[in-house]
């Protein structure tokens, strides 16, 4: 049977099939036995790929008929890439771990039910780990931020729906009586302005729609403070056996409201670590602010399993754009067929600012326009600049601030463009693993590097100092050989070209010297030195970028197979070096 909740979401109830595991740790588990078997990238894809019916008996049809067709192209197509099968490996594993800690056939799972859920909450865990009960939690947590139309929240309901039940019935296990309902997920989206009494009495209402239960109106309803509403949250988290927690519009999270933003991340954080669920916590970049403050120091407390997601817009050259684009493309209800070619290819992305939904919406645009302004209906650049600045007028302004390259143009727009300061520190801070794809990764490196630059300078100049005695001379030579490299090469490197400069100056002094002195005398000519060639590592940005696009890669494909992209933490030492 199918449950709707108030987002839409339809997850099924299924009865308990019990699978063999492969690692001990989920051996004996019931609940985690029961969960679906992994399936592969190849499977995945099919399961999730979607687009809307296409025949070429669809092209001759009416114009009001094929307007149709092009209107369910946005609900209906949907591109499964390669990232995402990545972000589905990452959930299924969480899920399994997280219920590790929580095998409803050990002891310690039923002692923590004798001693209360509300207890162990309120005392949290100690300097080991350990909850009340003596439990050490295996939960994990992820964090996906993305920018508007990335299409984050639509990819982890379709990872839901369609490749996990919502509820586990189970009944024996082992020849043992096991009448347990298991929640596998839920999905809750955070109240704007609100604080946790809020969020708690919308996680019941969404608890309600998918057991049939009457949990809102014996707690969400009846009178008491927030900590006693918390309290019986964190119980029935227990007793329904959650496997996941989704909270998704996490940027709604404000301080304007008792509780605030602090109280809410505190109690998100408890949940993971004290209770053993599993959370995923989903917003855009106006989200980014949590980790100025509450959220980072929450989170040091996590598991080192946790992960991160910061995903921008689509890079141009990389193969995610490409591969979505001409799938996109492909669903024309025109009469004739266009082609797609490079220069309409760079016109979807001009406008689109490689963001999947603007894309399909300005392409359902053209299509649409196309269609009734009759004649051989091919798609052309003037069409698609002119839906593009007419129907989507108010996001090409926004595009033009960012196009524009001047970070004061769009200091305001948190939700477009980050703002990369309370992030770096962040990075620093935490040891899980944090990923940042698309136009994000390129903009990550390059801001770390300015912010370095007065480092590195300072760095090149204390050195100079060892070889010249005038400050100012040491200054322009650490200038001149950062200039050369952009401050990317190593510092032996640099140190090296520091040294090669003192010489050649040194050698110039001694020579303009002696030619004063006997101005008579012919003085050989010195050759002119060559000049300062850049010192580029192998592990240079640069040098890893050049020499990807020679090997066919693209820019986005080339950091991550070098690991700036996959880790983070490791860009960050290369150039704190």
């Amino acid at each position: 049977m199918n449950n709707e909740g108030a987002a839409g979401l339809k997850g099924t109830h299924v009865m308990a099939k019990y699978n063999e595991q492969v690692h001990p740790r989920n051996q004996g588990n019931p609940f985690i036995e029961a969960l679906p078997e992994r399936i592969e990238e190849d499977e995945f894809i099919d399961m999730l790929y979607s687009t809307p019916p296409l025949a070429s008996k669809y092209s001759k049809l009416c114009t009001e008929d094929r307007l149709e067709f092009v209107q369910q192209i946005k609900p209906d197509f949907w591109l499964p890439l390669p990232n995402h099968y990545e972000k589905y490996r990452n959930l299924y594993s969480m899920i399994k771990i997280g219920y590790q800690s929580r095998n409803p056939m050990h002891a310690m799972y039923n002692r923590q039910f004798a001693i209360g859920w509300d207890e162990i909450y309120k005392a949290g865990v100690d300097e080991t780990g350990a909850n009340l009960a003596g439990n050490i939690s295996t939960a994990q947590s992820l964090v996906e931020i993305a920018i508007n139309g990335y299409g984050k929240t639509q990819l982890y309901e379709r990872i839901l729906i369609q490749l996990f039940p919502q509820v586990i019935h189970h009944s024996e296990y082992q020849e043992r009586m096991l009448p347990k309902t298991q929640l596998v997920w839920l999905k809750v989206e955070c109240p704007f302005n609100k604080s946790v009494k809020t969020f708690v009495r919308m996680f019941y209402s969404e608890l309600d729609k998918v057991l049939g239960t009457d949990y809102y109106k014996k707690f969400a309803e009846k009178p008491g403070d927030t900590g006693k509403l918390a309290d019986r949250m964190v119980t029935t988290v227990a007793e329904t056996h959650l496997g996941v927690l989704f909270i998704d519009e996490i940027q709604k999270i404000q301080t304007a409201y008792s509780g605030g933003k602090d109280n809410m991340i505190d109690f998100i954080t408890q949940l993971v670590n004290t209770i053993g669920v599993p959370v995923v916590l989903i917003g855009s970049f106006k989200a980014l602010y949590l980790f100025k403050n509450s959220l980072a120091n929450s989170r040091k407390c996590l598991p080192n399993g946790d992960a991160e997601n910061i995903s921008g817009y689509l890079l141009e050259d990389s193969w995610d754009w490409n591969h979505f684009i001409e799938n996109l493309w492909d669903i024309q209800y025109t009469r004739t067929y266009t082609e797609i070619t490079p220069e309409l290819k760079a016109a979807m992305y001009y406008y689109s600012l490689g963001i999947p939904d603007i894309a399909v919406k300005l392409f359902i645009h053209v299509q649409s326009r196309t269609i009734v302004n009759g004649g051989d209906e091919r798609i052309r650049l003037s069409v698609i600049r002119e839906v593009a600045e007419k129907n989507l007028k108010l996001v090409q302004q926004i595009f033009d601030r960012i196009r524009s390259g001047d970070p004061s143009t769009y200091a305001d727009l948190d939700d477009i463009k980050p703002d990369w300061a309370p992030l770096n520190g962040y990075l620093k801070e935490v040891s899980h693993r944090i990923t940042i794809h698309g136009s994000l990764a390129e903009d990550h490196a390059r801001t770390l590097q300015k912010r370095k630059k007065e480092e590195i300078l300072i760095e090149l100049t204390r050195f100079a100092l060892l070889l010249v005695q005038s400050s100012t001379e040491a200054e322009s030579i650490a200038n001149k050989v950062y200039d050369v490299s952009s401050g990317l090469a190593e510092f032996t490197l640099m140190y090296s070209q520091i040294a090669q400069l003192v010489m050649e100056n040194k050698d110039n002094s001694e020579i303009t010297n002696r030619k004063d002195k006997n101005t008579n005398v012919e003085i050989p000519k010195v050759k002119k030195g060559k000049p300062l060639k850049p010192a580029i590592a192998k592990d240079d940005i640069r040098y890893v970028v050049q020499l990807g696009h020679k090997r066919g890669l693209t820019t986005e494909e080339a950091l991550e197979e070098k690991g700036y992209i996959r880790a983070v933490d490791e860009l960050l030492d290369l150039i704190s070096l």
